[in-house]
């Protein structure tokens, strides 16, 4: 006879739920992923950018105390000659740049396009500047343009009897040579994004459209430009935006000069801060052109949301 137990039985044990479930350790897994590239863009990009805003409130030239002012830096850039001038050349600079961009980039794209013996090797030869350091290719234009370089004395010389064009030297020409050297930079670039666009068209939108007796115009402008249209949208916007951070070829090539014939933005901005240690000014033209370069973004997504 087996002992009376005083014990009462007990339910089965309930396993315990995993501190963490598949969905938690699947969205841990992704910020682990992402929290390198987090952590770079939060210390270059936006503590700097949080940093300049809040440096343009203040008085500060990098060996005294910061100085609260308000909105008396931007007060002073609105009454400014010399940012008024700087922002007018940043227009003509960029526009200068861009739109002609435009028209070569598209034309170069719809070449490529085409069944032509070497295609790959001119799609190469065009994009390559691109790739290239941008100091060197400064040094190699300013070479270029130097008064007795090849431009003045080969490529002109049958145009102006011998007569030298001071390029980098005259305000009537500098600013129009620096944007030619962007210009012959950028074009093979946005040719490649606008290459994509076409090869992404149905070649049978070409094909029905020639049975109706379509001429080459009329695909471009019922078919190609259409079809284009993001594609021209995303360049238009990007070229302008990079066109108004341009400086390093500027500064090389004429430090901003002669006089203030190609002081774009980004230059004054440096020649303000570092130049002239009037980091809290500098901060706030930095602002400024943050805000410029934002509405074009803000423009881009409104017109590709009215465009899906």
């Amino acid at each position: 006879m087996l002992p009376y137990s005083t014990t009462t039985p007990t339910a089965a044990a309930v396993p315990r739920a995993p501190l963490l479930t598949y969905r938690r350790r699947l969205a841990l897994t992704g910020i682990l992923f992402i929290l390198p590239a987090l952590i770079y863009f939060t210390v270059f990009a936006f503590y700097p950018m949080a940093n300049a805003i809040h440096l343009s409130f203040h008085e500060y030239d990098l060996l005294s105390e910061k100085r609260y002012v308000g909105l008396r830096q931007y007060e002073r850039l609105f009454n400014s000659a010399a940012f008024g001038r700087s922002l007018q050349t940043t227009a003509i600079y960029s526009l200068g740049v861009s739109v002609p961009i435009w028209v070569l980039a598209m034309g170069l794209a719809i070449l490529l396009n085409q069944n032509i013996r070497f295609r790959t090797f001119f799609r190469t030869v065009f994009f390559t500047p691109i790739v290239m350091p941008l100091v060197v290719l400064a040094i190699i234009w300013t070479l270029l343009y130097h008064p007795f370089g090849p431009i003045n004395s080969v490529v002109l010389a049958p145009f102006t009897g011998g007569e030298t064009i001071p390029w980098l030297n005259n305000r009537q020409y500098a600013l129009w040579a620096v944007i030619i050297m962007a210009i012959w930079r950028a074009t093979g670039y946005y040719a490649v994004i606008f290459l994509a666009g076409l090869q992404n068209i149905p070649n049978e939108y070409y094909e029905a459209a020639r049975l109706d007796g379509g001429n080459g115009w009329q695909l471009f402008a019922y078919i190609t430009f259409p079809l284009l249209r993001p594609t021209t949208l995303f360049v238009v916007v990007v070229s302008i935006i990079n066109a108004l951070r341009h400086f390093d070829a500027i500064w090389i090539m004429t430090g901003g000069g002669p006089g203030d014939a190609t002081t774009v933005l980004s230059v004054l901005i440096y020649e303000t801060g570092w130049i002239g240690f009037n980091m809290g000014r500098a901060s706030a033209m930095s602002v400024i052109l943050f805000v410029i370069a934002l509405g074009f973004t803000v423009i881009q997504l409104r017109l590709f949301r009215n465009n899906q």
